[in-house]
């Protein structure tokens, strides 16, 4: 009876050492760390372009379009509804901090809203054009500016116009970087 304990007791240890040392195949990662693919571990930061605020805002810009079939119907309050319902404030001012998304229709005045007043919290500022005339196409982008407070420094600023969005980002000079003109396919 004592060599069945003893046989039993020896395979146990026997499948215990086995497990532990494994066959050179196993994760060899200290427990309560993950297991990260080697091949992406080893890529060098460059390799991965990080998204600008701008390209982060296209996408969104995009969707909306699509959600609110922008091209079919012209449904511009839509637009600003889908952009809020959809946005997830990872937009973020480099300068401010500030994630908001504003968006606001051109007939409204940024002087009489309070919440325009003060643009620190704001990542982005879209304004929409809505007038069913005025075009990118036709537009002379190197004459738009909008940019009115010191505190702009960093947003995103959109025009949404009928045929498509232009956008930018304002760097810390009050210029004008990382532009973007993104027409409508018409369907």
């Amino acid at each position: 009876m004592n060599r069945q304990k003893l046989s039993i007791l020896i395979g146990i240890m026997l499948c215990v050492l086995l497990s532990a040392c494994g066959d050179g195949e196993r994760n060899n990662q200290p427990s309560g760390t993950s297991g990260v693919n080697t091949i992406q571990s080893t890529q060098k930061p460059e390799d991965k372009k990080e998204k600008t605020n701008a390209e982060k805002f296209l996408e969104y810009a995009i969707k909306a379009a699509d959600l609110r079939n922008f091209t079919k119907t012209g449904d511009y309050a839509g637009i600003g509804i889908t952009l809020h319902d959809i946005y997830e404030e990872d937009i973020v001012n480099p300068y401010t901090g500030g994630k908001m998304l504003y968006v606001m229709n051109r007939t409204r005045t940024y002087l009489k809203n309070s919440d325009a007043s003060v643009t620190r919290g704001l990542g982005v500022d879209c304004i929409v054009v809505d007038d069913y005339m005025t075009q990118l196409k036709k537009l002379d982008t190197s004459e738009v500016t909008y940019c009115v407070n010191p505190e702009s420094k960093g947003m995103v600023i959109a025009i949404w116009l009928i045929d498509g969005v232009y956008i930018y980002e304002i760097d810390e000079n009050g210029q004008k970087i990382n532009e973007i003109k993104h027409f409508f396919e018409k369907e």
